[in-house]
């Protein structure tokens, strides 16, 4: 097993190993936040021919109980794996907005990665005399309409604070976007 790598993911966490032939993430963590039945999304991977050849089985050290093996399948199959799971059939509200949540996410990472470099950039944002709890509610709003990433880039134009590893990060990767901004500045 590579470096581990951990993303904060509506916070969630979850994790991904490098490996000589790419990143894997580990599967159930993510079937548990977003509160489905592992075994069901565990039969649905291996059923799969393209996803179950993008999977392995790791030793983790963070499993209850201490070290334990996990399903894990290639980070560019992680959208695959989520568009297949049909939310009308989830009975549970909370369930199926957090399903959801996390396909409208892949989405729009998908969208962006091919849109990328096809959209003129706009002028920077000025905001002069704007309280940063203000600047604050911007970006949470931001978020919640156009996404993680465009969230995290109001955030550093219009200033706010900032800590060293809110730049460039490589253990979060692009997993599912960047990280949720929780932190509320006065």
């Amino acid at each position: 097993m590579g470096k581990i790598i951990t993303v904060n993911f509506r916070g969630d966490t979850l994790f991904g190993f490098e490996a000589e032939d790419g990143v894997y993430v580990a599967l159930k963590p993510i079937v548990e936040a977003m509160g489905m039945k592992w075994e069901g999304q565990r039969q649905r991977v291996s059923r799969d021919p393209i996803l179950s050849e993008g999977t392995c089985i790791m030793q983790v050290p963070f499993g209850r109980g201490g070290e334990q093996k996990t399903l894990c399948l290639k980070l560019e199959l992680i959208n695959g794996w989520l568009f297949t799971v049909d939310s009308n059939r989830i009975k549970d509200e909370h369930v199926r907005e957090r399903v959801l949540t996390y396909q409208r996410e892949c989405y729009a990472v998908l969208a962006e990665h091919f849109l990328q470099g096809s959209k003129p950039e706009r002028e920077p944002v000025q905001v002069s005399g704007v309280p940063n709890s203000v600047r604050v509610r911007m970006v949470a709003e931001t978020r919640r309409s156009f996404g993680c990433k465009q969230a995290q880039e109001l955030w550093f134009k219009l200033n706010l604070p900032v800590v060293p590893s809110m730049h460039g990060s490589p253990d979060h990767a692009d997993l599912f976007d960047f990280p949720v901004l929780t932190s509320s500045p006065t």
